[in-house]
C-alpha cells in the first residue's frame, strides 16, 4: 500500500456522502484513505465516506470555510466576461424557459457554444439557432481580454445575424468589473457605432453575488441605456440568476424594479 504526501501549503476539500465538508491541509493519503489536519484537529476519512475529494485555491478559503468558485464566470446575466473556459470545462443554461444553451472549453483560450430557441412549432426551423464562439487574447488571475461573436440564424434565410464583441474583466473570482463593446452585423455588414458594455459582480456571501450588467447605445442610435441588476445564487456545479432588465433614454418610460429575468447554469 503506497502512500501519497503532499505538501504542507495544499489545501484541500472533502466532501463526505452525508453532505459535509472538510477543509484543511493534506497530511497523507492512502487507498483506503485520506487525512487532513483542519481548524479542528487532524482527521482520517475512509474512503467509502468520501464522495469528492480535491485541491483547492486558498483564494478561495474565507475565515476556512470554502466557497466553491462560480460556475458561470464567462457570463454575467447574458453578455460576456472576459474570461474562457478551462479545457475540458463546460456548463449548460436556460434563460426564460425557451432559449438553451451550452458551452465547452475546446483550448484554455477557445471556448465554443451553441444554442437554440424552443418555442413550440411545427416546424425546428422557425426558432432561432446561434453560435458562440469565444477566444482569450489575454488570460490571467487577475485581467482577462476576450473576442468573440454571437452568431444567429432565424427560420430558412441562408443569412445571419448577430454581434462581433470584446470583452475585458478585470478583478478575481469574488470581485470583478468587465467591460466591453459590440458590434451589430447582417449578413456580411456592420451597422452602426459600438453599444458598451459595463458590468461586474461582487461575491457577498458564501453562495450569493451581486451582479449588474449594463449597455449604452452609441451612434445614430445612442442616447439608451440598458440597465439589469440582480443576484447570482451559487452552487458546486449550478447556478441561478434573479435579476431585472430596464430601459432609459428618450422617448422611455423606464418601470421599477423592471421586467424580470430568470436564468440557470449547470456546470459539466
Amino acid at each position: 500500500m503506497r502512500a501519497q504526501t503532499a505538501s504542507q501549503d495544499s489545501s484541500w476539500v472533502a466532501t463526505l456522502r452525508d453532505g459535509s465538508t472538510h477543509v484543511g491541509k493534506l497530511v497523507r493519503e492512502t487507498p483506503d484513505s485520506v487525512e487532513l489536519r483542519t481548524k479542528s484537529g487532524q482527521m482520517t476519512i475512509s474512503r467509502s465516506a468520501l464522495q469528492r475529494f480535491r485541491h483547492v485555491s486558498d483564494s478561495d478559503l474565507h475565515d476556512g470555510a470554502w466557497w466553491s468558485p462560480d460556475p458561470h464566470s464567462t457570463r454575467l446575466f447574458f453578455g460576456p466576461t472576459g474570461r474562457t473556459l478551462d479545457a475540458g470545462e463546460g456548463y449548460f443554461t436556460d434563460f426564460y424557459l425557451f432559449f438553451v444553451a451550452a458551452s465547452y472549453g475546446i483550448t484554455d483560450r477557445f471556448t465554443m457554444g451553441g444554442g437554440l430557441s424552443v418555442f413550440p412549432s411545427s416546424e425546428l426551423s422557425n426558432n432561432i439557432f446561434f453560435l458562440t464562439p469565444k477566444f482569450a487574447l489575454v488570460r490571467g488571475e487577475s485581467f482577462n481580454l476576450s473576442a468573440g461573436a454571437l452568431i444567429g440564424f432565424a427560420g430558412k434565410s441562408a443569412g445571419s445575424a448577430g454581434l462581433l464583441y470584446v470583452a475585458a474583466t478585470n478583478g478575481d473570482k469574488d470581485h470583478a468589473f468587465t467591460y466591453g463593446a459590440g458590434w451589430s452585423y447582417f449578413g456580411d455588414r456592420v451597422y452602426g457605432g459600438p453599444t458598451l458594455l459595463l458590468g461586474g459582480e461582487v461575491r457577498i456571501a458564501r453562495h450569493v453575488a451581486l451582479l449588474s450588467e449594463n449597455y449604452v447605445t452609441t451612434g445614430q442610435a445612442g442616447g439608451y441605456v440598458l440597465p439589469m441588476y440582480g443576484l447570482r445564487f451559487i452552487g458546486e456545479k449550478l447556478s441561478a440568476d434573479l435579476g431585472f432588465v430596464n430601459a432609459l433614454g428618450k422617448d422611455v418610460t423606464p418601470i421599477f424594479p423592471g421586467i424580470p429575468w430568470v436564468g440557470f447554469a449547470l456546470k459539466f
